[in-house]
C-alpha cells in the first residue's frame, strides 16, 4: 500500500505559512537539505496535486531545525494559522450561523479535501461534545494525528466556539478524536 498523501494545495499554504512565520531563507535552506527527488518534488507541486504524507512530515522535520524549534511546535502553529484562514476566507460567516450538528457534519468533507487515506465519521456526543473517527489508516503518523487535532480545534474556534479542546486517542485502524467546547 502506498504512503497516504496530503493535498498540495494545503501543503502548499502551509508552506506559504511557514515562510511567514520563520523566514523564506529559512524554508528555501530547509528544501535544499532535503533528497534532491524530495526538493524536486516539492518545487513542481500544483494545487490540484498530492504530496505524500511522509514528504511533509519530511518537510516539517526539516523546517524545524532550521527555525530551531520543535516539530511540534511547527506542526501546531502552521496547521491552525492555515486552517483558521481558510475557514475566515471562504467560511466565517456561514460557520458563525451554523448549528454545532451542521458544524460537525461538514467536518468529513474538509478532512476528504486534506488526505486522501481513510474516512471520517462525526457525531454529536451531547451538548458541546463531539466524537470524530477516522478509519482506514493503521498506523497513523502522529504528528498527522495532532494535525487533525489543531484543524478540528481552529475550525471550532473560527466558528465561534469558546473553550475548544480537542483529545485524540490512537486506533488499531485510526483515531477517535473528542471535541469539547462551552455550550
Amino acid at each position: 500500500m502506498s504512503a497516504p498523501r496530503v493535498s498540495a494545495v494545503i501543503f502548499i499554504s502551509q508552506r506559504g505559512v511557514m515562510e511567514e512565520l520563520y523566514g523564506k531563507a529559512a524554508v528555501t535552506r530547509a528544501i535544499s537539505k532535503l533528497d534532491p527527488e524530495l526538493a524536486a518534488e516539492i518545487g513542481a507541486l500544483l494545487p490540484v496535486s498530492w504530496i505524500s504524507s511522509d514528504a511533509t512530515l519530511l518537510f516539517f522535520e526539516a523546517v524545524a531545525v532550521e527555525a530551531d524549534i520543535t516539530v511540534g511546535v511547527v506542526q501546531r502553529d502552521v496547521v491552525r494559522i492555515g486552517v483558521e484562514r481558510t475557514v475566515r476566507t471562504i467560511w466565517r460567516v456561514l460557520l458563525r450561523f451554523t448549528s454545532d450538528d451542521a458544524l460537525v457534519r461538514r467536518t468529513p468533507m474538509i478532512y476528504s479535501k486534506t488526505f486522501d487515506r481513510g474516512a471520517m465519521t462525526t457525531r454529536i456526543a451531547g451538548p458541546g461534545r463531539a466524537e470524530i473517527v477516522i478509519t482506514g489508516w493503521p498506523a497513523m503518523p502522529q504528528v498527522h494525528a495532532d494535525g487533525i487535532t489543531y484543524g478540528v480545534e481552529a475550525v471550532l474556534r473560527v466558528a465561534g466556539r469558546q473553550d475548544v479542546k480537542v483529545e485524540h486517542h490512537k486506533r488499531i485502524d485510526g483515531a477517535l478524536y473528542v471535541a469539547t467546547w462551552k455550550v
